[in-house]
């Protein structure tokens, strides 16, 4: 009886223990997970905004109507919310910043040449802004965009399968912890019946 119930005892505090853990890995995992699918979500959008400024900019610079503008402003204003939200979801890991900072200057390249070139044909200079328009320099920078969109996309998705690992292995020490424990238990109880066949 003395060496059963200290047994007993030690396989439920393990048991609690191990569920404990476990649920606040998979708490932490589910937390990382959600921050990263909303990531990728976010760099997606930022992307298709990206392509509507420049649809909307070209659609301007080929006709002059005006009604091209409302979706490249729109764009505009959905880009700042989304580079907004990337910085606010990396404020504390300096190596995800970085990324962040270098696809920002990238944009930052990027709107600065489309607005030139609507300056320029609000002002009539055709020759400026059929030079820009016809140059390498926009489609460099949007596919530095994408290469940078696509590197924190792919982060994305490894920090993903990393907290779904975690989530694995939690799982695993429950089972494990739960097969344990239940091993302890049986062997208390056999313990204890054995104690009371003695005893009668």
């Amino acid at each position: 009886m003395a060496l059963s119930l200290p047994m007993a005892l030690l396989a439920a505090l393990v048991l609690v223990g191990i569920n404990e853990v476990g649920h606040m890995r998979s708490q932490d995992a589910v937390r990382q997970m959600s921050q990263w699918q909303a990531t990728r979500g976010t760099v997606s959008s930022l992307l298709q905004s990206m392509l509507d400024a420049e649809t909307g900019q070209r659609g301007y610079l080929l006709t002059g109507n005006d009604i091209y503008l409302q979706p490249y402003d729109k764009a505009m204003t959905a880009l700042q919310s989304h580079m907004d939200t990337l910085r606010n979801q990396f404020v504390d890991s300096k190596d995800d910043m970085l990324m962040v900072a270098l696809l920002s200057r990238q944009i930052s390249r990027k709107l600065a040449e489309m607005e030139l070139s609507l300056r320029l044909r609000r002002q009539g200079n055709e020759d400026a802004w059929k030079f820009i328009l016809h140059t390498d320099m926009g489609r460099e920078n949007m596919d530095e965009i994408r290469k940078h969109a696509h590197a924190l996309i792919e982060r994305a998705t490894v920090k993903i399968q990393i907290g779904q690992a975690q989530i694995v292995q939690s799982l695993m020490l429950s089972r494990i912890g739960i097969a344990v424990v239940t091993a302890i238990g049986l062997l208390a109880f056999f313990m204890y019946l054995r104690q009371a066949n003695a005893l009668q």
